[in-house]
């Protein structure tokens, strides 16, 4: 048969509970050496690794002792994950006395106890390199030492592959016992045996059985076979059943030779020691073909010639020649094996009846250790829900919810529902979960407990906190989201959280467009559609006397036929034209304190001269005797209070009158 990649699953699982139950109760065949999960070497308990080479992998249930240099590989069992195989098992710790233990092929090992082991994941210039394991305290390149061929984790070394050695070993013993309860049934040439050779007859698709002490069998110089040859269905076991006078151990001078092709038998030969408990030392001068079966035996191999087969024992020492993975693959019947009877629901006894002798109370021919309703007949055990509580046992109940009813009548009101102030109430019907409050008490039934109500000021929307809570006016309405309800708010569908107010007129400052001021200068300066209003119209003309040319004279029109600012009307009183001009000039402009004037008239008269500001206000007035000659006269307004910048000068004369504007700096 193949070999097979086996997974952890597969080795640990499987393997022993196949095995178990063949045990209990065979129905089918079962391959002896099973349950070592194809490793090559399998004990329960310690080996000892000197020299040569080991093509097969190891799995050692105590201790192993490096003491030689030697190699391991050929690893088929992936554990935890591993993208290598182990080819090394050690289910206890390393002792490291000489030598180094290469691993090759990649493959992995697993030590249980690291202890006495120092683990290398870089080389000795911090460079990351295939592992290496030394004793604690040594260095990378330090010996004794195990060499891997590839870089392996730390932490996949230390993981457990969970080998069940104590099982295993108990399923061999109970084989190699079963194996050597049977009887030879073989036969051979009779002529042939008295000088060492045992030419053996098989029997076709059995398994095939020889009991031999063991002189007889270092007796033997050669096994042959006359027709048939060991194979997958016809495997060749050898009991070897006594032991020596040396309780403490049993040599083997040397192996028979096996006639024919070997190789090809090694599968199917088994070597069965099942009453040595000592140690069996092979010294001798040929190759073994075929699997070393002492689960209860040291087996000691100082021989320079190979083993081609399994070596499944309680202690090992490989110390000579090599050893190569020819793994038993044949299969053997176990009859059943009666067991006692227990109460599981089993035939373990296999007479036919299940739980025989046990109490069955409502003999429904199901004992009650296993009986879903003891009380009640019902063999055939429904149990619709799988609660373990058959159903002729229950009865319908109302599932309880958490509503202050007994919903399933057990006289527990919410029971199972969270109670957190431990008052009796269930938490999603508590008026009060904190505070322990049995009665529920809430005198103004509003679901809330009177104990957990404090009295509170109602709020209103004022801009105070009336009821305490560290919010000012909440629940009321505040429509551009500002935080200011819009009961106090000063511009209410514009976001203004600070509620800017300059002027106090109680309108904020983001909601007040700014309005021009109107000056007395002809222009509608603030947009409503009148000009100069507000200021002083002495002749009822609907021009203000800041900007009329003939100020006491009605003259809408304003008719100024020289342009020099003086109204027709007011210039030439009888209508005749060309009559000399009233002149004004005024300087400097703009003006800080004082002021200069320059001006004439047709003819000598007294003139008026006045200062006054946009709202008509005269700030100040003077009358000077002027003649025809220019008269200059200097006004100081330094000590006036003027309120606007905009001011006018308006010098009347009996020829008429003329205002300027001017500028204050």
């Amino acid at each position: 048969m193949e070999f097979k990649k086996l997974l952890f699953s597969l080795v640990v699982g499987s393997s022993f509970l196949n095995i178990t139950s063949y045990l209990e109760a065979q129905t089918n065949p079962i391959n002896p050496t099973e349950a070592a999960t194809q490793f090559n070497v399998f004990t329960s308990g310690n080996a000892i690794a000197v020299k040569t080479e080991s093509e097969g992998s190891w799995a050692i249930g105590g201790d192993l002792t490096l003491d030689g240099t030697i190699n391991i590989f050929g690893g088929v069992n992936y554990f935890n994950g591993d993208s290598q195989p182990t080819a090394l098992v050690v289910n206890g710790k390393v002792i490291y006395t000489s030598g180094r233990l290469q691993i090759l092929q990649n493959n992995y090992v697993k030590i249980g106890d690291l202890s006495t082991s120092t683990i290398f994941e870089v080389d000795q210039n911090n460079v990351t390199s295939n592992t290496r394991i030394t004793a604690v305290g040594n260095n990378y390149d330090s010996t004794p030492s195990i060499a891997l061929a590839t870089p392996q984790a730390a932490s996949s070394i230390a993981e457990n592959p969970q080998i069940d050695f104590d099982i295993a070993f108990n399923q061999f013993e109970t084989i190699s016992t079963f194996l050597s309860s049977q009887s030879t049934n073989v036969t051979w040439n009779e002529n042939e045996l008295s000088q060492g050779k045992l030419w053996v007859n098989l029997i076709a698709n059995e398994t095939n059985i020889i009991n031999l002490t063991v002189a007889e069998f270092n007796a033997l110089a050669e096994i042959k076979f006359n027709t048939l040859e060991p194979s997958e269905t016809t495997p060749f076991i050898i009991n070897i059943t006594d032991t020596s006078n040396n309780d403490e151990l049993i040599t083997i001078n040397s192996w028979p030779n096996i006639v024919g092709s070997p190789l090809s038998y090694s599968p199917y030969i088994l070597y069965n020691f099942p009453n040595i408990t000592s140690t069996i030392n092979y010294v001798g001068g040929a190759q073994i073909y075929g699997t070393i079966y002492a689960p209860k035996a040291r087996f000691n191999n100082r021989s320079n010639f190979n083993i081609d087969g399994q070596i499944i024992v309680e202690a090992f020492e490989q110390n000579s020649g090599e050893v190569h993975p020819y793994i038993f693959d044949a299969t053997i019947d176990i009859p059943d094996t009666p067991t006692e009877e227990i109460c599981d629901g089993i035939d373990n006894d296999n007479d036919g009846l299940i739980d025989e002798g046990f109490a069955d109370t409502d003999g429904d021919g199901v004992a009650d250790c296993i009986d879903n309703c003891i009380d009640t007949y019902n063999p055939n055990q429904t149990d619709a829900d799988e609660n373990g509580i058959g159903d002729i046992c229950e009865t319908t109940e109302e599932e309880e919810i958490c509503d202050g009813i007994d919903n399933d009548n057990d006289g527990l009101i919410d029971e199972g529902f969270a109670d957190t102030d431990s008052d009796g109430v269930a938490d999603c019907i508590d008026n009060c979960i904190d505070t322990y409050n049995p009665n529920q008490t809430d005198a103004d039934e509003n679901g809330i407990g009177d104990i957990c109500e404090t009295t509170e000021e109602e709020e209103i929307c004022d801009g105070i906190d009336n009821d305490n809570d560290g919010l000012i006016d909440e629940g009321f309405a505040d429509t551009d989201g500002d935080g200011v309800a819009d009961c106090i708010d000063n511009c209410i569908d514009t976001y203004n959280p600070n509620q800017t107010d300059a002027d106090e007129n109680g309108i904020g400052d983001i909601c007040e467009s700014p309005e021009l001021e109107d000056y007395c200068d002809g222009i509608d300066n603030d947009g409503d559609g009148l000009i100069d209003e507000g200021f002083f119209d002495t002749d009822g003309d609907g021009v203000a006397d800041c900007i009329d040319n003939c100020l006491y004279t009605f003259n809408p029109d304003q008719a100024d036929l020289d342009g020099n600012l003086i109204g027709d009307v007011c210039e030439y009183p009888d209508g005749a034209a060309g009559r000399s001009a009233n002149y004004l000039d005024v300087y400097p402009i703009p003006f800080e304190g004082i002021i200069n004037l320059k001006y004439n008239a047709a003819i000598g008269t007294t003139a008026t001269i006045e200062i006054f500001d946009v709202t008509g206000n005269v700030l100040k007035r003077i009358n000077n005797s002027i003649g025809k000659a220019t008269t200059l006269t200097t006004l100081d307004l330094g000590d006036t209070a003027i309120g606007h910048h905009i001011l006018f000068v308006r010098l009347t004369t009996n020829d008429g009158t003329i205002v300027k504007k001017i500028i204050k700096n």
